[in-house]
């Protein structure tokens, strides 16, 4: 039978645990998406990374991040010659001393988190200099596929479908508190993950150089 959230919800996960009940079966949404934010926990490099276009205005100095963001890779701005050019990450410290008015516009050459305790905490980035002109953006970052009844396939379920179900099965095994079955797809898990890791190879994620913490 072929993976998809339906499959995985409705018939994968209450077969293998042997749970049908009201109770189990109102947690399952929420433990499919514990279960991938277990992969992406362990395995960030087999297909999270995604690319994310956006606008900045002139004057303007937040990005709006997507809904899905968990980590930036990169992030570039382009003219309307296109020309390219790519921010170094900063902390918001370094990124509020170099440039503390926010009125001040230029070409943009970093950018950083908005810090917990913005209204947005977290859902945008700062750019400094404030734009000077109109940009196109490109963000490169990882982030959680889209996995629910209207959007049923992903990576996940295309490439790794046992991972998929052994990560939620040990999720359902934590709900459920039952220990014989958590070692059982830890282990399967952790052999499933190895296998892949093997197939694969050495991968890399980050596109920049050198991204320098200050």
């Amino acid at each position: 039978m072929t993976m998809n959230f339906n499959t995985l919800k409705n018939t994968f996960i209450p077969t293998y645990t042997l749970r049908t009940d009201q109770l189990f079966i109102d947690q399952l949404d929420d433990i499919i998406q514990q279960g991938i934010i277990r992969i992406y926990n362990t395995a960030k490099d087999i297909g999270f990374e995604l690319m994310d276009t956006n606008t900045l205005d002139q004057n303007a100095y937040l990005i709006d991040k997507p809904g899905n963001w968990r980590e930036t890779l990169s992030l570039n701005v382009g003219d309307i010659n296109n020309n390219r050019i790519f921010l170094q990450e900063r902390t918001y410290e370094y990124c509020k001393t170099y440039l503390p008015n926010s009125g001040t516009t230029g070409i943009p050459k970093y950018y950083c988190d908005v810090p917990q305790g913005n209204a947005n905490s977290y859902r945008n980035w700062l750019v400094v200099p404030s734009a000077n002109i109109d940009y196109n953006v490109e963000v490169i970052y990882l982030g959680l596929p889209l996995f629910n009844a209207t959007y049923a396939t992903n990576f996940l379920t295309q490439k790794y479908p046992n991972l998929l179900l052994y990560s939620c099965l040990l999720e359902a095994s934590l709900f459920l508190n039952n220990e014989e079955m958590r070692n059982k797809y830890e282990m399967m898990f952790g052999k499933e993950l190895e296998t892949i890791n093997n197939i694969s190879g050495e991968r890399i994620t980050d596109r920049t150089v050198v991204r320098e913490k200050s």
